[in-house]
């Protein structure tokens, strides 16, 4: 057993990393547990919780308790204060009025105190309609890709190494490639509907194209994201000044013109260059596998109804299972290290 009784561990539980005790070790074979699970698995008591938390894991949602380990912890705990963070001011963003109409309530005399703890319990109820009225898309991320999830942020943070870019496959590719796994395992079923999946589809492409900038790029890779979009635009520049039949300015031969027909124009048009690239053409599965982790509090924020919040999170467990299942063709096996002069620019 790679973990003895009464061992100090650390334990993921949801999104987060425990700090744990080893009560038991077993090995499973799989006729003795209600489940059928198999292999070693250990009964953790979480530290500072009571005993009904306790409870059996397998061996995968176990660390040592070491240095690099507890680093892994409060990574994940500062992300989640960061999504928690970035979720309150688009809270705060959206609810601008009801927010003046509350600063003209503190402004009240103080002669008006009762009638001010009654507008603080008006406030704080509507709150909470608020709170129980925004859609909530719950989503149980794998085992398998939560490791996945620290050692990205460890590869990127800490090792300061960075994912290499195009990816292959791409975030659209990815996409594509689990919509069609998803219409051969229901090839018999009836009650799919390929409207519904082409919709999640799209919206989880447009998602990840909208967040990508701001939300899911560490800050080591910011620039990596406008070097490569400048160097799109050099190559947009040049394709430009073909097309037109103008020369390039970064031509090595300026006096040389050359000439496009109708039928090359149509196929450029048709074919657009990597500077018209979205971000989803140039990211892969590493990238993606964060956007899921801000999904609830983006959707949070969204008008979608509970009908439709059911299909996506259908979907997005499908979704996060196919990862799981394709992870080791999916991501990205070595992180590239950028130059020293890179470094000492570091993010922007």
């Amino acid at each position: 057993m790679l973990y003895e009784r009464d061992e100090k561990v650390l334990c993921f539980h949801g999104p987060l990393i425990y700090q744990a005790k080893i009560l038991l070790a077993e090995d499973w074979k799989g006729d003795d547990n209600h489940n059928g699970a198999v292999g070693q698995h250990y009964l953790v008591h979480y530290q500072g919780w009571k005993k009904t938390w306790d409870e059996w894991v397998p061996e995968t949602r176990l660390l040592k308790f070491n240095e690099e380990n507890l680093a892994r912890q409060k990574a994940l705990v500062d992300a989640q204060k960061a999504e928690a963070k970035v979720a309150a001011q688009a809270a705060e963003s959206s609810g601008a009025n009801t927010g003046a109409s509350g600063k003209r309530d503190q402004r009240k005399p103080a002669g008006s105190s009762s009638a001010g703890r009654g507008t603080k319990r008006s406030r704080e109820a509507t709150d909470q309609d608020d709170s129980d009225r925004r859609p909530d898309l719950k989503i149980v991320i794998p085992d398998a890709l939560k490791v996945q999830l620290v050692d990205d942020w460890e590869n990127v943070t800490r090792k300061e190494q960075l994912v290499p870019l195009p990816r292959e496959p791409n975030v659209r590719e990815i996409l594509q490639q689990y919509a069609q796994e998803y219409r051969a395992r229901h090839k018999n079923k009836k009650d799919v509907s390929s409207a519904v999946l082409d919709e999640v589809i799209a919206g989880l492409k447009l998602y990840f194209d909208k967040s990508l900038p701001q939300n899911l790029l560490y800050r080591l890779e910011r620039r990596q994201y406008v070097e490569m979009r400048q160097r799109q635009g050099a190559n947009t520049t040049d394709t430009s000044a073909a097309n037109s039949g103008k020369p390039s300015t970064k031509s090595r031969n300026p006096t040389k013109s050359t000439n496009t027909t109708t039928a090359e124009s149509s196929s450029a048009q048709s074919n657009p260059t990597s500077f018209e690239m979205e971000a989803s053409e140039i990211y892969g599965a590493e990238h993606l596998l964060r956007l899921f982790v801000n999904l609830p509090s983006i959707v949070a924020h969204s008008n979608m109804d509970a009908e439709s919040i059911a299909l996506l999170r259908e979907h997005i467990t499908g979704f996060l299972a196919f990862l799981t299942q394709e992870r080791q063709r999916l991501f990205v096996s070595t992180y590239e290290t950028p130059s020293v002069a890179y470094l000492r620019q570091g993010g922007l």
